[in-house]
């Protein structure tokens, strides 16, 4: 099965779960925001990131991470472009 390299994080006092793809160009990994009391992560190319709810994250993935968190995984490359479970998603046949 092939596997897909992705950072997934989750701010703090947050329900999501945020898995970032690779970049058209850029930072790879994202960065905590400056200027910010609580930690929130993010990256100059949003275009390239999923949100989850994380009890769908564990549903989809099998893991989870705690708040505060970021990163690095390798993910099955089948699950990471799946529509299902995604939080805003074009498909209206996804699971939810």
């Amino acid at each position: 099965m092939d596997k897909e390299k992705v950072y997934i994080s989750r701010d703090e006092k947050s329900d999501h779960i945020c898995l970032w793809k690779k970049p058209a160009k850029g930072n790879w990994s994202p960065q905590k925001m400056k200027d910010c009391e609580v930690v929130n992560w993010m990256r100059e190319d949003i275009d390239n990131m999923d949100m989850y709810l994380v009890k769908d994250f564990k549903k989809k993935f099998g893991i989870t991470i705690r708040q505060k968190t970021k990163k690095c995984v390798h993910l099955p490359s089948k699950l990471v472009t799946s529509e299902d479970y995604k939080l805003n998603s074009p498909d209206p046949d996804r699971k939810q």
